[in-house]
């Protein structure tokens, strides 16, 4: 849900951004109601090693400017999530911070995380402010935005019956494809096949005969396939033919019929679809409400120039 309205924060940070403001210090590239981001977390985000010349004109913030606004616009919203979870005093705290840093870490044997980060070059201090503003992120979803959606039985009725077409399972079928360079080693390996419990261990035996499990829908196949296979039981094979490495067969391990699901099999699931159409709306409403009373200052090597990128 970050990338929600992020094209209208960057207008509006620009926007700002015009109005002018006090001189930024250095490696600061934004200020957050005051708050700053820095040159280095945008590096980060995107995976940039940047290094900007003393006194030089500042043409990797111009690429930035450019290509990584995006960037820019997801660390601004976390700067927002941050000041709005504080005021409701419900920041993750350092011990959050550790216990979701140690779950990570217990991926990695040994030292192989310490190693990673230092093969990476990344800083310690930025990844863990990283993952302080992914905790805060889930924090607000979870604890904001999720209580505030409700989903009534009725609106899970109407969303199925309106897409009731979603849920329907058309006709399908496992088969297999058993192929040899010759006709009387096919005939053979069918025959046996067609006494055996398991054809797929059977078919194995034969040296010179290939075999190859397929599965689909029934309008996916190509329609020779599609008629050789409709008269079949499963276990039973169609006749030999011309194909593939020479001589093909094609026998029907299972089939199952087109059905459409209720709504009681796929309540959870369009429930689920409901829940995150409507917690996107209660993102985008929070987002643009912060938005409305930030004040967004842009470093002016980031604001687009007038007339071009």
């Amino acid at each position: 849900m970050r990338g929600l309205l992020l094209a209208g924060l960057l207008l509006a940070a620009v926007s700002l951004a015009g109005c002018g403001g006090e001189p930024m210090e250095p490696g600061v590239v934004a200020l957050v109601n005051g708050r700053p981001v820095s040159l280095k977390t945008l590096e980060f985000v995107h995976g940039l090693k940047l290094y900007v010349q003393p006194g030089g004109e500042g043409e990797e913030l111009k690429r930035l400017r450019s290509e990584y606004g995006q960037a820019l616009a997801v660390l601004v919203v976390d700067s927002l999530v941050a000041q709005e979870l504080e005021k409701r005093g419900l920041e993750p705290g350092e011990a959050d911070v550790l216990r979701a840093e140690t779950a990570l870490r217990d991926g990695y044997p040994g030292n192989a995380f310490e190693l990673t980060m230092a093969e990476e070059g990344v800083e310690p201090a930025i990844w863990r402010e990283r993952l302080r503003a992914r905790l805060a992120m889930d924090t607000l979803i979870a604890q904001v935005l999720r209580p505030r959606v409700v989903i009534a039985p009725i609106e899970v009725q109407a969303y199925y019956k309106e897409h009731s077409r979603e849920f329907a399972q058309p006709a399908a079928v496992k088969f297999l494809r058993i192929e040899s360079k010759n006709a009387e080693s096919l005939k053979k390996a069918l025959e046996a096949a067609a006494k055996a419990k398991d054809p797929v261990d059977l078919l194995t035996v034969f040296d010179d005969v290939s075999i190859q499990t397929q599965a689909g829908t029934v309008e996916s196949l190509p329609r020779k396939w599609r008629d050789t296979l409709a008269g079949l039981k499963p276990g039973q094979a169609g006749p030999m033919a011309a194909g593939g490495a020479g001589f093909q067969a094609l026998l029907l391990l299972e089939r199952s019929e087109p059905r459409v699901e209720g709504v009681a099999q796929v309540y959870p699931l369009v429930e689920k679809r409901l829940a995150e159409a409507k917690l996107a709306a209660e993102f985008s409403a929070w987002l643009e409400k912060a938005l409305s009373g930030a004040v967004l200052q842009i470093s002016p090597a980031l604001v687009p120039e007038k007339g071009g990128g």
